[in-house]
């Protein structure tokens, strides 16, 4: 067999893999614009916009919250 895509299971992995490979870019740019959102927020009003609040409006936890903010997450 040569090196081509001719059992139909190598092309299912093929596109499996391809797929994956624009979820994870997909992804990547939901963090990007979700990041960029709590900071603002945060931004804009931390009285009302707590750690806590942003958490409980997006649905993660305080920490993820904390760690956008202070940008040690992408």
């Amino acid at each position: 067999m040569s090196g081509g895509v001719s059992d139909a299971r190598a092309q299912q992995a093929r596109e499996h893999h391809r797929a994956a490979q624009a979820a994870q870019e997909a992804a990547k740019q939901h963090q990007r614009q979700r990041n960029e959102l709590v900071r603002r927020l945060r931004a804009e009003d931390p009285q009302h916009w707590t750690y806590q609040a942003i958490a409980r409006a997006v649905g993660c936890s305080p920490e993820l919250i904390a760690a956008i903010i202070k940008e040690r997450t992408p």
